[in-house]
């Protein structure tokens, strides 16, 4: 026979019991540890945030192909003015912004309007800052977001071994491509190369 206080109320229990269930996942996520616990080493995980909203690839709200406006209705605030760096690529205004406590760069096609052209997620090997190892981490954090993505060398560069190539270049089957830059990070997007 059951009474009214053996039964645990169904709004604390169910509490208790997502408690748990966030507790475990916590324990048991792939997230890499700085020791190498995990799947991946933590500071590439950004990387499996890059979105794929409609045909357009994007980080934290902002998309490729957005405009100025649009990028800075996403990140919630007005953007600060270009940086005035020494080789923009391609002629374009890179704007940095940080989101969700990720460094990114937005680069703005300066024609027209000045739309999202790509966006870099600025990471670096905390035990390599020069960049030698980091590389390979970056591809394999890329092809695990985008399996099918498929190495693509640069012309200039010649027929370069995936391998040995200290920036590969890969096509996402989505759209777009990704630049691993060992000393910036990752750019996607309309990779501007030349």
């Amino acid at each position: 026979m059951r009474t009214s206080t053996s039964r645990p109320r169904s709004g604390l229990a169910v509490l208790h019991f997502l408690g748990l269930l966030l507790g475990l996942g916590a324990c048991a996520s792939p997230g890499g540890q700085p020791g190498g616990g995990g799947r991946f080493p933590l500071w590439v995980e950004p990387v499996k945030q890059i979105s794929l909203r409609r045909g357009h690839l994007g980080w934290g709200g902002v998309e490729v192909g957005m405009s100025r406006r649009e990028a800075e209705r996403a990140v919630g605030r007005r953007l600060p003015p270009p940086a005035e760096l020494r080789d923009r690529p391609c002629g374009r205004e890179v704007v940095e912004v940080d989101l969700m406590r990720q460094r990114l760069a937005l680069e703005f096609d300066t024609g027209g309007e000045g739309r999202v052209a790509a966006i870099r997620l600025l990471m670096r090997n905390p035990r390599d800052p020069a960049g030698e190892s980091g590389t390979i981490d970056l591809v394999r954090a890329l092809k695990a977001r985008f399996p099918g993505a498929v190495y693509a060398p640069l012309p200039a560069a010649g027929p370069v071994p995936e391998a040995l190539d200290p920036k590969p270049l890969y096509r996402l089957p989505e759209g777009g491509f990704a630049l691993v830059e060992p000393i910036v990070g990752l750019v996607f997007g309309d990779v501007c190369t030349g």
